[in-house]
Formats: structure tokens, C-alpha cells, sequence
């Protein structure tokens, strides 16, 4: 339970300082870029959320194969040639999402985006930044996994936080010193998100057991967990329907600058995201141990505990955010102009 209790709070950290650095930007980065542009950072996010489902469960998966293995004894090296194969396989899809992003660049920012501002070739070239920005972006899913698996979540915390403060605050100098454009914003992420994944990738290899062998690719490790991964990407196939068919149809109904303001509302409510995620990232883990050694009782009292101590946390916040969401947007942009749209 320790343990638990520091992840949580780590994850609390982590989560609480990223929205922050996510949060708080925001109206630097609409008055240097215009609303529009920041249209775009919220196509950037929609994209992120739909080619998720080519993760295919496997990051969670990894996530539960490491809580698993490391209570079992002599599974060391199929720990590292777990992480071995996944790391391909995620470092091959990112390659993969780059090319069709950049192949379908022109004809979504020809005649799918409606922007009244910004020429169809700035979109275009953000668009192509975009995929290489996934490109980078993607296998941090494999290594963050291994690392709450393992239950390091103080130093992936520790990453993000370091991480998240350079995003932010290296975008706004970017735009406020070099260039104040959409291609600048988006360069200055392909930085971060390349650094950001192998720093997690050398804590991760790190902290894995030593065995004195090489770790190789072995396909066949992804046999026995194929079940839980495809039962992990229907449910990812749902979560899509019910939280990115809105944005992929507003985004072609929508203007680029009416979309940006459905962006900003959509950063303010998904904020309760922030409050159940590091809950989950700490107990999903020790969920995954209890399970194996058969410590039915003890699962059902972190279960129960968890589901309460989730309740305190969400249902205020969401109460506060739905009758104040005026007040909120007033205080966070100081423009009404925005409010009122938003």
C-alpha cells in the first residue's frame, strides 16, 4: 500500500503539472498563433486519439506483463524480450502513422479543413509536421507502460513533469522569439517528443532486470496475451466512438477558428481526466499482482477503496466545472470574445 500511495501521489504531480503546462500557455499561444492555428493543435489531438487504436491494447498490456512477471520468479530475460518486441513493433506503427499522415496532408487541408485564415499550404506543412511528431511521439506509449508496470511511476513522473515544463515554456520563447506560426509550435514538439521517448526508454531499460543476455524479439510472447489485447482494443474502439466522432465531424462542418473554440472548451472538460488517471496508473498495476498471487481479499478492499476515493476527487471538481464554466474560461483567457464562443 505504500507503494501505491506513492505512485498516486507521483501521478498526482505528473498529471496536475502537465495540465498546468498545458493549461496555462494556452492564451500565449492563441495571441501569438490566432485561434485558428490553435484549431489546428486540436485536429493534432483528435488524429492522436484515432490512430490509437493501432496501439491494440499493447501498452497496457505491457503494463500488466511487467506487474505480472516481476512477482514471478526466473522471468528476468522474458521480461526484457517482451519489452525488446513491443519496442519494434511501437517504433514500426510510428513509422507507419507518419506516412499516412503525411500522405493525406494535401487532401485534408484541401477539402476537409475550412480555414478563413490560414492558406491551405500552412496547413499542409502542419499537417506533414504533425506525422513526424507521431512518429516520435508514438512508442513513448511502450516505454511508459513498461514503466508503470514496473512500478516506477515516480521517475516517469518525474520525465513528464521535466518534459512538460520544456513543451510549454520552450513554445511560447519559439513563438514568441523565432516565429510566431503553427510550423514553429509543431517543430518545437517533434524536439520534445524525440527526446521525450528515449529519456523514458533509458530509465526503462535501466530498471529492468539484468540477465547478462541480449534481449531479442520474439513474436511469439504476443501468443498467450493476444486475448486481453484484443479485448483492450474493442474497448478502445468504443471509447473513440464516444469521445473523437464528434471532433471528426465538426472538424469538416466547423470553421478552423469555431473549431479552436470547441478545442478550448474540450481542454477545460477533459481537465477530470487530470483526477481519475493517476488513480488508475497506480492501482491498475497492483490490481494485476494481487490477481496473479491470488489475493482475492485484498483485491476487493484496494477495489472498493479506490472506486470511493475516486468519487471525492471527481464529483466536486465536475459539479464546480459545469455551473462556473463561464467564470472559469473569464478567469483562464481574460477575453470574452472567447468566453462567449467557447
Amino acid at each position: 500500500m505504500s507503494t501505491i500511495k506513492k505512485n498516486i501521489v507521483a501521478n498526482f504531480s505528473g498529471n496536475l503539472w502537465t495540465a498546468i503546462m498545458s493549461i496555462i500557455f494556452v492564451p500565449l499561444y492563441i495571441k501569438f498563433m490566432g485561434i485558428e492555428s490553435y484549431g489546428l493543435i486540436g485536429i493534432f489531438t483528435s488524429l492522436l486519439s484515432i490512430f490509437g487504436l493501432l496501439d491494440m491494447g499493447l501498452s497496457p498490456t505491457l503494463n500488466r506483463e511487467m506487474a505480472r512477471l516481476s512477482v514471478l520468479p526466473g522471468k528476468a530475460q522474458e521480461m526484457r524480450d517482451f519489452v525488446r518486441t513491443l519496442e519494434v513493433i511501437y517504433w514500426g506503427v510510428g513509422l507507419f502513422i507518419a506516412i499516412a499522415i503525411i500522405a493525406l496532408a494535401a487532401p485534408i487541408a484541401n477539402y476537409w479543413i475550412k480555414s478563413n485564415k490560414l492558406p491551405a499550404s500552412t496547413v499542409h506543412q502542419a499537417l506533414m509536421i504533425m506525422g513526424c511528431i507521431m512518429a516520435f511521439q508514438w512508442p513513448f506509449r511502450c516505454y511508459s507502460g513498461g514503466l508503470m508496470g514496473l512500478q516506477k511511476q515516480v521517475h516517469l513522473n518525474g520525465i513528464n513533469i521535466g518534459f512538460a515544463t520544456l513543451r510549454g515554456v520552450g513554445a511560447v520563447f519559439v513563438l514568441w522569439r523565432i516565429s510566431p506560426t503553427i510550423q514553429a509550435f509543431f517543430t518545437w514538439q517533434i524536439i520534445m517528443s524525440l527526446l521525450h521517448t528515449l529519456t523514458t526508454a533509458t530509465f526503462l531499460w535501466k530498471n529492468l532486470p539484468t540477465t547478462g543476455h541480449f534481449s531479442h524479439f520474439q513474436i511469439k510472447l504476443l501468443l498467450p496475451i493476444w486475448s486481453f489485447s484484443a479485448g483492450l482494443t474493442g474497448i478502445s474502439v468504443v471509447s473513440l466512438i464516444l469521445t473523437q466522432t464528434d471532433k471528426i465531424i465538426l472538424s469538416r462542418m466547423l470553421t478552423l477558428e469555431m473549431f479552436g473554440y470547441y478545442t478550448l472548451a474540450l481542454v477545460i472538460s477533459q481537465s477530470l481526466y487530470n483526477f481519475f488517471g493517476p488513480v488508475n496508473s497506480a492501482i491498475f498495476p497492483r490490481f494485476c499482482q494481487l490477481i496473479s498471487a491470488s489475493d482475492h481479499s485484498e483485491l476487493i478492499m484496494l477495489y472498493h477503496k479506490s472506486c470511493q476515493f475516486l468519487s471525492v476527487l471527481v464529483l466536486p471538481v465536475a459539479i464546480v466545472i459545469s455551473l462556473f464554466s463561464s467564470q472559469i474560461m473569464l478567469l483562464w483567457t481574460g477575453n470574452n470574445l472567447i468566453v462567449s464562443n467557447t
